[in-house]
Order: C-alpha cells, then structure tokens, then sequence
C-alpha cells in the first residue's frame, strides 16, 4: 500500500510537532512570543491604525468636495386653489486652491500622529520586554535557589546522621540533634516555599505571554552582556528613547498647528462650480450652469485668531521646556541603572570570592568534627556562613541580569 506526498507530511509534521511541544523556552523564544500575543500589545497596536485613519481624514482637504442634491417644492397663494410644484436638481463641487498653508499642516500633523503612535507602542514594547526578561530571570533564580536547597537539604542530612552517631557513642548532646534537626526542618519549609514560588514566577510569565494555562519550561543561555561607556549610552537614550523621540514629534505637531492658527489671518482662494436642472415638470427641467473662483479675507473675528496663534506659541514653548526637562531626567535614570548595573557586577565577583572562602572554611571545619578536633557549634557555624554564601551567590547573578536588563530598557533597547 502506498502512502502519498502529502500524508507523509502530514504525519512528519505531527511527530516534529509533539515533540517541539515540550521543549523549553529560551529568552529570546519568550521575547519573540510576547510580542506576538501580549495583550496590552496588541492593544497598543489599534492606536497606530487609528492615527492611520486620521491621516487618511486629514489629506481628504486635498481633494474636490462633490454633492448631488435633488428636491421637489410646491405652493401658492392662500387666495388661489392653484397649486403650482417645481422640481430641481443639481451637482455641485468645490475645490480649495489655498487656504493659507493648514491643509499641509493639518497632513503633516496627521503624519506626526501616527509616528508618536509607533513610538508609544514602542514604549510599550520596552516595557514588556523588560517585564518578561524579569520574570525569566526570576523563574531561573528560584530554580537555581530550588538546585541549592536540594544540596543544601543533602548536606544538613548529612550532618544530622553524623551528629547522630556522635551522639550514639557519647561524643554529642541531645541539644545539637535537635538543633541539627531543626535546620534540616527549616531547609525543608524553605524548599516547599521556593517551588510555590516557581509555580507563581511561572504563572507570571505566562500572561505575559498570553498563554496562561501553558506548562512552560524554559532554559538559559549563558551570555555576557556587556555596555559601551557612560557618555555613549547617554547619546544613544537621547536619540533613541522612544518618549524623547514622542516629544520631538509633539514639538512638530505645535509647530504646524501654530501655522494652522495663524492661517486664519490669510485669505482662502477656492474653485466652485454646478450644473442644476429645474422646472415644473419632472421630465421637462431646463439646465443651467456655474463656475467660479471665490476668495475670501477675514478681516476681524473678536480675537478669536490672535488668542489661537498665542496658546499655539505657548504649547511650543511648554514643549520646548518639556524635552530639556526629559533630557536631563535620562541623563539621571541612565546613570543610575548603569550605576546599578556596575555595583551588581562588582558585587558577583564579592559574592563569587566569599564563596569560595566560606566552602573551604566549612570542608575544613567539618574534617576537623569528624576528627574529634571541634565542636558541632563550629561546624554549624560555618555551614550557615555557606549556605548565606550559596544564596547570596545566586542572588547577586541574577541581580546582574535584571540590572542589565532595566540598563537596556533605559536607553530604548527593545530587544
């Protein structure tokens, strides 16, 4: 029996697919998802259609306006039965030849509208990707803090069962057991507590995602991430942030909406013409036409123009203190996240030195238990050292990363 082309795809994709099904998620999987689904995304995006029709409404002043009409009037005289009826019809258009540079303002506004709009969805973007570069660092934190209580948990174990026989053979008292059990107790809760917690981080990453009933898994990939110097990150936030670039296209919208306003001190020039049909009998009308160039100077309006052209020069100039004011609050937010960034860095390389000290201080104290040399007292000293080492040591890992990550979005990365 054969089986043909189509089918046999058909079952290959089924199988790849099922197997893909379970594969973890690295960052950029979840970065690329989460622009695809977030809702909050998604809902960015119907803005930017919105200014699109907006500009579609504002270049309709570029062409004619044309209008059919047709109408049926009778009357007379209250003195007179005679009622007499007229009918008429008529096409009319008009066409604007200038009306004092807004219609190429009003464009151009609609134009500036919808790149504001890319960069608010822009903006938003930055958001969510540092909220789901957060919660994936979070999720592999908590596992990283769930692998270490699970030695840890192996290691007071092991304390606990050598304190035991210690305590068998009259080398031990009954207040180090219990102590003894007491931190494996507390390790136990601990482990308890942080799957919770991995349960939730997972969760939280999820709606992110917009997938809230997936069983996600991801996976890490270990990278350097490394930042040019100060000065340059503070060039590439100003000219690439998307709320400094909003604020630049506002600044263009005042700009061209002062123009609009003082184009009513301008006169508007404008073509016209009709073709009309009218007469008592409907199929009997005689026709008659028009064209004609009107203009039109506005002389005075009560201030109406003068008040307009003000507000217009003062938005431009709230604007204009608007962007400085912007400019110097990312020049701070860039160098605190870079500070943050460089402490978190330093920091690692502490916690990373600290451990190394505190595992060899504790296998040295342990030996010497075992020999007889010290009491249970040091050695569970020195275990807790290591176990605030071991944990400190993955905090300040992934502390680098979230600093990283809140560097990148500070200077308008969206990746």
């Amino acid at each position: 029996m054969k089986l043909n082309a189509s089918f046999l795809l058909a079952v290959i994709f089924l199988i790849t697919n099922q197997f893909l099904i379970g594969e973890p998620l690295t960052l950029n999987d979840c970065l690329r998802i989460a622009k695809e689904n977030n809702l909050e995304l998604r809902q960015s995006h119907f803005s930017i259609d919105n200014a699109r029709a907006g500009l579609t409404e504002a270049n309709a002043s570029y062409y004619p306006n044309i209008g059919f009409s047709t109408s049926y009037r009778s009357g007379g005289n209250f003195s007179d039965s005679d009622i007499s009826g007229n009918y008429s019809s008529g096409l009319n258009a008009s066409y604007t030849l200038y009306r004092g540079g807004s219609i190429r303002a009003g464009s151009k506004i609609a134009n500036l509208r919808i790149k504001i709009a890319e960069e608010n969805y822009r903006q938003k973007e930055t958001e969510i990707v540092l909220a789901v570069k957060q919660a994936f660092y979070k999720i592999l934190q908590i596992q990283e803090q769930i692998a270490l209580i699970e030695n840890i948990l192996k290691r007071r174990r092991e304390n606990l069962t050598q304190i035991k026989l210690n305590y068998s053979v009259g080398r031990e008292n009954q207040p180090n057991v219990a102590q003894a059990e007491a931190s494996l107790s507390q390790t136990e809760y601990e482990y308890f507590k942080a799957k919770q917690n991995l349960s939730l981080a997972k969760q939280e990453l999820n709606l992110l995602l917009n997938q809230p009933q997936a069983d996600i898994e991801i996976i890490h990939q270990n990278s350097d991430i490394q930042f040019p110097t100060l000065d340059s990150l503070i060039q590439v936030a100003q000219s690439q942030r998307p709320d400094i670039i909003s604020e630049h296209y506002t600044k263009k919208i005042l700009e061209a909406q002062l123009i609009q306003a003082q184009s009513n001190y301008l006169p508007t020039l404008y073509l016209s013409s009709g073709y009309n049909l009218s007469g008592r009998e409907f199929l009997e009308q005689s026709a008659s036409w028009n064209a004609g160039v009107n203009f039109s100077l506005p002389i005075f309006n009560g201030f109406s123009t003068l008040a307009k052209v003000r507000q217009a020069k003062i938005a431009l100039q709230q604007a204009e203190l608007k962007i400085n004011s912007l400019q110097n609050n990312i020049i701070a937010e860039v160098n605190q996240a870079y500070a943050n960034w460089q402490l978190a860095k330093k920091n690692l390389e502490v916690s990373q030195k600290t451990l190394q000290a505190a595992r060899a201080a504790y296998q040295l104290t342990k030996l010497q238990y075992e020999q007889g040399r010290t009491s249970y007292y040091f050695v569970q000293q020195k275990e807790s050292e290591l176990t605030q080492a071991e944990n400190a040591n993955v905090n300040a890992l992934y502390n680098l990363y979230t600093a990283s990550a809140v560097l990148e979005k500070v200077i308008g990365r969206s990746n």
